[in-house]
C-alpha cells in the first residue's frame, strides 16, 4: 500500500482532569503533535463535512453519487481544507481481492501545478508510483483511467481556483476538460474546494455547471454578532479542552476571545495558526497552560504588516 494515502489520527477528545495531567509529562514531540493535530468539530465545521458527504453518498444506505460536478467554497484559512482531510481519513484505502481500492482522493491544486503535474499528483494519490511521457491529451485520459481503476467514488480537488486564475488559456482548458471528462466517465463524483470564484467559473460553462447543476456548499468566517461571537466562544472552548496543559488557557475568557477573533477575522485556520505558536512558547517554557504573553508573542510574530492592533495588551 502506498504512504501517499496515510493519513494522520486527530487529537478529536476533550481532556479530563486525569487525562490532563496524563499528557502534561508527555514529552515535548508528543505534547507539540498533539496541538497540530487537534481537531474541534465545531458547527460550521460539521455542516462542511456533511455537505460532503451527501455529495459523495446522496442517498442514506445507497451507492455513490457518479458524474456530477460539486463545491465546496470560502475564503482561505476558513477551515475547508481540514474538513476534507477530516472527511478522507474516514474512506481509507484498502486491500481486497481485486487489489487497492481509494474511495475518496484528495489532490491539493497549486499555482505552479500543470496537467503533466497534476496527473502525477493524481497517480500518486491512488499509489502509482510513475508515469510515462504522452501528450497532455492522453495525460488526461490516463488520469481519469486510473480513478477508475482504482474504484474511487469521489475526488477533491482542493484549491481549485488555481487551475482557473492566472493561468494562459490553453491550461485552462486543459483543466476545463480534465473536469469535463471525470464527470463524463460516470464513476465518480468531483468536488471542487475554494475559492468563490469557482462557483463563477464552472456557471460560465454550460457543460459542466449541466453535471448536476454545481451543488455546492459556502463557508463564512464566524463574525462579531452576539451570536456568532458567541459561536466563536465556543469553538475556542473546545479547542482549550483538547490542548495538552495541565489546566485550561481560558482561551473563551471575553478579552481574550475578542482580541483572537479580532487577530482572525473569524477564520478557524488563522485561530489555529495563532494558538498552535502560544502552544508550542508555552511547551518550551513548561508552563501550565498558554500565558496572555504567549499569545502576545504568537500574535506578534503571525500579525499583518498593516495591522497594528495592541494585541493580547
Amino acid at each position: 500500500m502506498t504512504d501517499a494515502y496515510i493519513t494522520t489520527p486527530f487529537n478529536m477528545d476533550k481532556l479530563s482532569e486525569d487525562a490532563r495531567k496524563a499528557v502534561s509529562v508527555q514529552s515535548p514531540a508528543v505534547r507539540q503533535h498533539m496541538i497540530e493535530t487537534l481537531l474541534y468539530q465545531y458547527p460550521l465545521f460539521k455542516e462542511g463535512n456533511a455537505f460532503i458527504g451527501k455529495f459523495h453518498r446522496p442517498v442514506t444506505g445507497g451507492r455513490h453519487g457518479t458524474g456530477k460536478i460539486g463545491g465546496l467554497l470560502g475564503p482561505s484559512r476558513v477551515g475547508k481544507s481540514a474538513i476534507c482531510k477530516f472527511y478522507r481519513s474516514h474512506h481509507p484505502a484498502r486491500m481486497d481481492s481485486e487489489g487497492e481500492t481509494y474511495p475518496v482522493v484528495y489532490l491539493q491544486a497549486s499555482d505552479d501545478m500543470n496537467p503533466r503535474t497534476m496527473a502525477e499528483r493524481v497517480c500518486e494519490a491512488t499509489g502509482a508510483r510513475s508515469l510515462a511521457q504522452m501528450k497532455v491529451s492522453a495525460l488526461i485520459d490516463t488520469c481519469i483511467n486510473r480513478l477508475v481503476r482504482a474504484r474511487t467514488e469521489l475526488l477533491i480537488i482542493d484549491d481549485a481556483q488555481f487551475m482557473f486564475m492566472g493561468r494562459r488559456s490553453d491550461q485552462v482548458r486543459n483543466f476545463k476538460s480534465f473536469i469535463k471528462l471525470a464527470s463524463d466517465r460516470n464513476a465518480f463524483n468531483v468536488l471542487l474546494v475554494g475559492e468563490a470564484v469557482i462557483g463563477d467559473v464552472i456557471s460560465a460553462v454550460d457543460y459542466l455547471v449541466g453535471r448536476g447543476g454545481f451543488p455546492n456548499k459556502k463557508l463564512s468566517p464566524l463574525g462579531d454578532t452576539k451570536n456568532e461571537f458567541e459561536q466563536f466562544s465556543l469553538l475556542l472552548e473546545g479547542i482549550d479542552n483538547r490542548l495538552p496543559f495541565l489546566v485550561k488557557s481560558g482561551l473563551s475568557d471575553a478579552r481574550i476571545a475578542s482580541d483572537i477573533h479580532r487577530f482572525s477575522g473569524g477564520l478557524i485556520g488563522r485561530v489555529m495558526n495563532l494558538i498552535q505558536q502560544a502552544g508550542f512558547e508555552a511547551i518550551n517554557d513548561g508552563t501550565s497552560k498558554i500565558m496572555i504573553e504567549h499569545l502576545r508573542s504568537a500574535a506578534e510574530m503571525l500579525v499583518a504588516a498593516n495591522d497594528e492592533h495592541p494585541y493580547f495588551r
